[in-house]
């Protein structure tokens, strides 16, 4: 028991996944459903036969359909499958020039009042044809003429009796000798009349036409070769009893009853063959219209998937194009914010706050750098008192080195400013308001010799100031060979 659990839980796992593969496989597919193929053709015709037709065609088996069944591979729940050799747009294209929808509903159209289209209007009128059963004949193929060949008996012999009473009226012996042929058919027995020559040759003639050995009590069996004989039989009654003025038919013999029967027997015959006929040119038609609808429909679904396939592979290609036009336009900001750090490294901008800082790092006090930024204005207010206090400021040197000797000057002051901090403060605080506030020296009121004095110290602080900006100068250019030097090297 227990193997046989564990043999059907395995064969449930194998069926489940042959059913995953075939979903797989069919999404992947191509098919046709039955109902879209009816919507289509309701949509081009208001011929109701047709519609009809192409309905009880789609509920028929695929291997009946010869002209279908090779375009399609196999037919399941969801329509008709399309074969994979003509699952590309060309091969598909192909086959739809050859079978062109369009030109063959012309041909289900109705004409005019009618409501139906041309063929199946004209099999109303199908006996408007007869005269031309031998080309209708010649163009059937070998099954449809056996089935033709084969006669209901059931309905020859309903035939037979109406042909023998309603229509002729014969007698009860002209009747018998014409039932007499169709009970040989029918393999009844009958009692012996005649010679054995009489019977050879009624036997003969009914072998002649009939398959007698193939006839049975519900079908009688026609020779194929003989239906145009029987048929031009017919005929040939028919023209002799339009010309003949009697209205009265007899079969005074059993070879007169074998005529009756072949007229009877060709005007089912004739029947069939017209019927068969117009039922072959409407499966045909019927076909063709199948088999174009759903070439029609594969072509459709496949384009739409190649078209689907296209914008996909071009979504692809236009987010990778934009994907690499990102990454370029980053690198191109990249380069462009370099370039600019770059340039601005390079143009070094001076101010008074740098000077200042710099002067820091080199050793200069701010007092001194304060005084050397705005002590050079104050020179001759402060060059004055000094000179009247008796402790004036040394102004630097003026060498290459202008940085080292204004650093001396003013360590000494240094020094003095440390032996007396509140003179050195008030000497400062007196400089900074000479710089802040210049003194006119029309506004003090001087004597000769102290103009004197304040004009050679007006001089003093014109050639101090020119001495500073040509230091100040000479300080920038080695700052700047410094700097550029130094942004080269890191670069």
């Amino acid at each position: 028991a227990l193997a046989a659990a564990e043999r059907l839980f395995l064969l449930h796992r194998s069926l489940g996944r042959m059913s995953s593969e075939t979903k797989l496989v069919c999404s992947t597919c191509i098919s046709c459903p039955k109902e879209e193929i009816l919507r289509r053709l309701q949509r081009e015709t208001t011929c109701s036969a047709c519609c009809s037709a192409l309905r009880l065609m789609t509920e028929r088996p695929l291997a009946e359909l010869v002209l279908l069944d090779s375009f399609v591979d196999r037919e399941d729940e969801t329509g008709y499958v399309l074969n994979e050799d003509l699952a590309s747009p060309a091969a598909l294209e192909a086959a739809c020039a050859k079978f062109p929808l369009q030109e063959w509903l012309k041909n289900c159209q109705p004409l005019k009042r009618d409501k139906r289209c041309p063929m199946h209007t004209n099999s109303r009128h199908i006996f408007n044809q007869a005269d031309l059963w031998e080309d209708m004949w010649a163009e059937l193929s070998a099954a449809q003429k056996a089935t033709i060949c084969a006669v209901g008996a059931g309905e020859l012999h309903d035939k037979l009796w109406q042909h023998c009473t309603d229509k002729h009226h014969l007698c009860k012996d002209c009747r018998s000798n014409v039932m007499w042929a169709y009970d040989r058919l029918t393999k009844k027995e009958l009692p012996p009349v005649g010679t054995e020559a009489e019977q050879e040759a009624e036997l003969s003639s009914l072998q002649a036409y009939f398959d007698i050995e193939r006839s049975t009590e519900g079908t009688i069996c026609v020779h194929s070769s003989a239906l145009p004989t029987i048929l031009y039989h017919y005929e040939d009654t028919l023209a002799e009893e339009a010309e003949s003025s009697s209205k009265g038919r007899h079969a005074p013999t059993r070879q007169a009853g074998l005529s009756e029967l072949l007229c009877v027997v060709g005007r089912l015959l004739l029947r069939k063959v017209l019927t068969s006929y117009q039922t072959s040119l409407e499966e045909e038609q019927n076909q063709q219209l199948l088999v174009r609808l759903v070439l029609s429909h594969f072509q459709a679904q496949t384009l739409e998937r190649h078209a689907a396939q296209c914008a996909e592979s071009l979504l692809e290609g236009i987010e990778h194009d934009a994907g690499k036009a990102s990454k370029r336009k980053l690198k191109k900001e990249r380069q462009k914010h370099r370039r600019e750090a770059e340039a601005e490294e390079q143009a070094v901008t001076w101010d008074e706050q740098q000077e200042l800082a710099l002067l820091s790092k080199m050793g200069w006090s701010n007092a001194a750098a304060v005084a050397l930024g705005g002590g050079g204005e104050s020179a001759p207010g402060g060059g004055g008192a000094a000179d009247a206090t008796g402790g004036g400021a040394h102004p630097p040197p003026a060498n290459g080195c202008g940085v080292a000797g204004g650093g001396g000057g003013d360590g000494r002051a240094t020094e003095r400013e440390a032996a007396a901090p509140g003179r050195g403060g008030a000497e400062l605080d007196a400089a900074r308001a000479l710089a802040l506030h210049p003194v006119d020296a029309a506004s003090l009121e001087l004597t000769e010799s102290e103009q004197r004095e304040f004009s050679a110290l007006a001089r003093q602080k014109g050639q101090l100031m020119e001495e500073r900006d040509r230091m100040r100068a000479a300080i920038r250019e080695r700052f700047e060979r410094f700097a550029l030097g130094g942004s080269k090297g890191v670069a």
